[in-house]
């Protein structure tokens, strides 16, 4: 029942448009919110690669195998904290024996006694247990072709 001269909303028609503007805009929010927080997580993923990367680059460029950083370590060591500057991520480097001797690497083995080493480097999120990025590489001092 409307009256000459009063304009407005009627309570059921504002009742309609709060219950519609909730019907639609929740599945809304709920997108928008998801969408952000997978941004969020590429973008710490993608930054945690690029260190891991850069630190496997810092890696390849020693010439020596016997380097303390490339030193035989546990299946699990500790992660390192704020190991970069900067940034709120921690490296974990795992550097295992893959095959022949690599205890004496530095000395000339013998053919049979070249050792291999698996260089791994994790980067999580400092203060966290999420991996974030993971690269391998393998290194050897003595390569020998054929024999």
């Amino acid at each position: 029942m409307t009256h000459p001269g009063r304009s407005g909303l009627t309570l059921v028609e504002l009742v309609i448009a709060i219950s519609l503007s909730a019907i639609i805009g929740l599945p809304v929010g709920v997108f928008i919110s998801e969408y952000l927080r997978g941004a969020l997580q590429i973008r710490e993923m993608t930054i945690a690669m690029s260190l891991a990367r850069d630190e496997m680059e810092r890696l390849d460029s020693l010439n020596d195998v016997c380097h303390a950083d490339l030193a035989l370590t546990s299946a699990s060591p500790a992660p390192t904290p704020s190991y970069w500057l900067g940034y709120p991520y921690a490296l974990t480097r795992i550097v295992q024996c893959q095959a022949g001797d690599c205890t004496n690497n530095c000395a000339t083995p013998a053919n049979d006694r070249n050792g291999i080493k698996r260089i791994e480097l994790r980067v999580t999120r400092t203060g966290r247990g999420e991996l974030l990025a993971a690269v391998v590489t393998y290194r050897t001092k003595f390569v020998l072709w054929g024999s």
